[in-house]
């Protein structure tokens, strides 16, 4: 019988669910972040002051939180996914 040693590579550490080595996950492991054409586009645009103003006026007096303007974005929101 022969007995041959044992390496200490990355290949022998602990093994996780997917059976790859911890050492191996971690080079795998990166965030990633895309982001649409639209949004891009969007970024650009640059409001004025007084939209922006117009926009917390809103915010404070919780025109956003109204059961008009909830409906609305359930609505745009079914519309999106049934396309």
């Amino acid at each position: 019988m022969e007995i041959k040693g044992v390496s200490n590579g990355p290949f022998f550490l602990n093994k996780t669910k997917n059976n790859k080595p911890e050492a191996v996950q971690q080079q795998d492991a990166k965030d990633k972040i895309e982001i649409s054409s639209e949004a891009r586009d969007m970024a650009k645009v640059e409001l004025s002051a007084d939209r922006l103003e117009e926009i917390r006026e809103r915010i404070n007096s919780k025109f956003y939180d109204s059961e008009e303007v909830l409906n609305k974005v359930a609505d745009k929101v079914l519309s999106e996914i049934k396309k």
